[in-house]
């Protein structure tokens, strides 16, 4: 796919995913909320019949698996995600200090948002071909943040949670490399790099 079709494809995408992004933050918060520490399944563990989220014109039987963490000796919390495509499985790891739960849940719910979004749109990516999921992965922190999928699904995460927050979008991603160094582990200069890419990605589209 050539870079005006990306380009008109993920503005399409940013409306269509909107509700698919909200929905399964939404049943993940209520597990937060209401159950805690524990392995879940979405949509079955918040009361749906079906084993997967359906939704319309997402080619995907979604399955989200959620494990939840409560550590007193936590200062804050830490979340992160992966994809699994061929199993159309989105698994999720949150960690948290429970004693803190109720002050940290905006800023839980606001990279919720984001990294949802982030993951929904690397399954966006590899059912329409938009880019070459048959290379390995890039292990080297530069190269993997600046590969044009990676740039890609964080300007589509970053732009949920700019306006979730409605904070400028350059704001909120400067914010995350800022909290999130044991994640990337790249240096000052690295990371204005990598920013810098993604905002010019974002200014192109």
């Amino acid at each position: 796919m050539n870079q005006i079709l990306i380009k008109k494809s993920i503005l399409l995408e940013d409306n269509r995913r909107r509700e698919i992004v909200r929905t399964i933050v939404r049943d993940i918060v209520s597990l937060i909320k209401n159950d805690g520490d524990g392995e879940y399944y979405l949509p079955m563990d918040v009361g749906s019949e079906n084993d997967h989220y359906e939704f319309k014109n997402f080619p995907h039987n979604l399955v989200v698996e959620l494990i939840i963490t409560e550590d007193d000796e936590m200062n804050g919390y830490s979340l992160n995600a992966e994809m699994f495509r061929e199993d159309d499985l989105m698994s999720i790891t949150l960690n948290y200090n429970p004693n803190k739960k109720e002050r940290l849940l905006y800023q839980i719910i606001g990279e919720l948002n984001e990294t949802v979004a982030h993951e929904i749109r690397h399954f966006d990516q590899y059912s329409k071909k938009m880019f070459d999921f048959d290379t390995e992965e890039e292990e080297e922190p530069v190269k993997y943040y600046t590969d044009p999928k990676e740039l890609d699904a964080q300007v589509f995460g970053f732009k949920r949670l700019s306006k979730l927050t409605r904070k400028p979008f350059e704001e909120v991603v400067r914010n995350w490399f800022d909290t999130h160094e044991e994640f990337h582990q790249m240096n000052d200069k690295e990371v204005e790099f990598v920013v810098g890419k993604i905002l010019d990605y974002k200014s192109n589209l």
